[in-house]
């Protein structure tokens, strides 16, 4: 690593896994944007989707291996003792994340558009090297990165208390599934035979969201995936995920990601422009 922090993003289809594990002396947080991996650290083996957040001590051995399918983009972003010395003065605990009890969560959906936010930032940032200020602010959307994911550790009272209640279970998929489709709250209370109200204070307890709020979240999160991906115009996009006024869902995603549509399609494009493309005999050297 050159530098007290450095970003890396890859997108790979093929199978690729490290055959041996490997250290440094430098932290690791390694964000799964698409596909599965499975992850070592140490001799612990953790199943990685879509949203996992993983937390790799420096010193210690780990590597990455194949699931099926293979295809999978990834972010991580490395940085020394150094470069966060004095945050952790700051707060003490800021690096919780790397010894505590959970090194990989599963972010839901709220969780993920917030660090993926956050990590575009960061992308945005690390991509311009004569930006004003960009050590500085690098630092800072760390921090709030560390902090999140200090705040989800456990307390030491137990787990997270997970939701056994079927019925959300059933509604969540069904919002997940059809979320680009005309949606109402007393539409999903009839289809499943409760009422409004009750499903409103199930999903507010399952997602820590209200119904509209959980809805928005799905649509825009999409509509992240269509502005990285596709070329397709912001009204083709609007109603793509579910928005027939181009000004509503303008708003939601300022209000859910903290900038406009054409912010995020430009962080995005710097995404791309800091994408490892690994060489054919890279690959080939870690194919199983």
């Amino acid at each position: 690593m050159k530098g007290d922090f450095e970003v890396s993003i890859s997108k790979i289809v093929t199978p690729f896994s490290f055959l041996k594990s490997h250290t440094h002396d430098y932290y690791e947080i390694y964000y799964l944007m698409s596909g599965r991996r499975r992850l070592y650290i140490g001799n612990q083996c953790y199943s990685l989707k879509k949203g996992s957040l993983a937390f790799i001590p420096k010193n210690v051995p780990h590597k990455t291996m194949t699931a099926s399918p293979p295809e999978h983009e990834r972010l991580v972003i490395y940085f020394h003792d150094a470069y966060i010395d004095s945050a952790v003065k700051e707060q003490p605990d800021l690096l919780l994340p790397f010894s505590g009890q959970k090194p990989v969560l599963e972010l839901n959906q709220q969780e993920q558009a917030f660090v993926e936010n956050l990590l575009l930032q960061m992308i945005n940032e690390y991509s311009d090297k004569d930006r004003r200020g960009r050590a500085l602010y690098f630092k800072s959307l760390l921090t709030q990165l560390l902090l999140f994911a200090g705040r989800k550790q456990p307390d030491g009272s137990g787990e997270e208390i997970k939701p056994v209640n079927p019925s959300i279970r059933e509604i969540v998929q069904h919002c997940n599934d059809h979320f680009r489709e005309p949606m109402t709250l007393g539409q999903i209370a009839g289809q499943f035979f409760l009422s409004p109200s009750y499903v409103s204070r199930l999903l507010k307890k399952y997602t820590g969201h209200s119904f509209p709020e959980y809805l928005n979240t799905l649509r825009i999160r999409e509509s992240q995936r269509l502005l990285r991906e596709t070329g397709l115009k912001m009204i083709e996009i609007a109603e793509q995920v579910g928005y027939l006024n181009i000004t509503h869902f303008n708003k939601n995603f300022k209000l859910i990601t903290g900038m406009s549509p054409l912010q995020y399609k430009k962080m995005a494009q710097n995404m791309e422009h800091v994408t490892l493309k690994h060489k054919p005999e890279f690959l080939e050297k870690h194919r199983f």
